[in-house]
């Protein structure tokens, strides 16, 4: 394998010079810079990378700290974030914090020790905001994307949710509905907070009153939003069923769906529904109506995060940035007879 000195050598100059050109810096004239790119491709030369990154204060890595690398939901943003990169001098390393605080936050502390230039950090868990915050007095790039946290100035990547959730319950009204409850997402994460508040002011702008009887307590996953859905049909039966359900998850919806379906309620001739997230029913072995849904451009966000995070590491841009996104109506059939 070849060395730098190998190089200076078969070149015909110092050390220094290779280290220059290797590194971009000025100081070396055209002619022995021509001696060196054609030294290096003779020999086949790579620079060392660790070398290199503590010359120039630089590693080139981008960082990216997910809450579940492995969800299928994520893999628009990975492939956005994939895209952007290849265009760029940078690298990246994926990290899951598989829905633990304490990996997500030591994922972030080994990266910003000079194992990257700047994170990408992904999810809007309420109890990132101590992270967050800590984050945001140092000097350590940095961009957050699909949470947001009151006081801090960051760079953010955020979706209007609860514009999502007017657009949901606009779409219900407009095709008759009026009793419309709402089965949340993890009420632990920002975006289910925020779809549920957006759902209680649509509904009241619309003219209609909510109560807590209206909306049913779950998370994300299928087996949640089953559960939500058997046991309010349990409880009033099936001839007290609301126009709707608007869920703050596709996965939650697709539980109740198979619930609704176990009592023989049809979807959307008795009952419509409307998700959230533009998911697909994974793992789920019976075949479910197409849902109407909410999307998120994730791939555009994914493109933007990383966009955003290198003109940050590279002061192009001295003010931190916010970017907001506006999902999309989808509508399929769950909502149409």
């Amino acid at each position: 394998m070849s060395s730098l000195y190998d190089v200076a050598e078969l070149a015909g100059v110092s050390k220094t010079l290779v280290s220059r050109v290797i590194n971009g810096q000025k100081g070396v004239s055209d002619k022995s810079k021509e001696k060196i790119l054609s030294a290096m491709k003779e020999l086949n030369y790579t620079p060392n990378a660790i070398a290199r990154s503590l010359v120039l204060q630089k590693t080139h890595i981008i960082g990216v700290v997910l809450d579940n690398l492995c969800e299928p939901y994520f893999f628009d943003l990975i492939k956005g974030i994939e895209h952007s990169i290849t265009k760029s001098d940078y690298d990246v390393i994926f990290c899951s914090g598989r829905n633990s605080m304490e990996l997500k936050s030591k994922y972030i502390k080994f990266l910003s020790q000079g194992r990257a230039d700047g994170v990408i950090i992904y999810g809007s868990s309420l109890s990132d905001e101590k992270l967050i915050k800590e984050l945001s007095v140092s000097n350590f790039p940095f961009i957050v994307v699909e949470n947001e946290v009151e006081g801090v100035n960051i760079n953010n990547v955020v979706v209007d949710n609860a514009f999502g959730s007017k657009l949901a319950i606009e779409h219900l009204v407009e095709i008759g509905c009026r009793n419309i409850y709402h089965v949340t997402g993890d009420m632990t994460i920002k975006a289910s907070v925020d779809r549920r508040d957006g759902y209680i002011k649509a509904m009241q702008n619309n003219g209609f009153t909510v109560n807590s009887n209206m909306i049913l307590m779950a998370d994300f996953s299928v087996e949640s939003g089953y559960e939500a859905v058997k046991a309010f049909i349990e409880k009033n039966g099936t001839d007290q069923l609301p126009d709707a359900f608007y869920f703050g998850a596709d996965t939650t919806a697709f539980g109740g769906m198979m619930a609704l379906e176990d009592y023989s309620i049809r979807i959307p001739e008795d009952i419509k529904i409307v998700g959230f997230d533009n998911d697909k029913p994974h793992d789920i072995d019976r075949k479910l109506k197409k849902l109407t849904t909410l999307s998120q451009p994730l791939y555009k966000m994914g493109e933007s995060a990383v966009n955003m995070l290198i003109s940050d590491i590279n002061h192009i841009t001295p003010e931190k940035q916010k970017l907001l996104y506006y999902p999309e109506l989808i509508i399929r059939e769950t909502t149409r007879e």
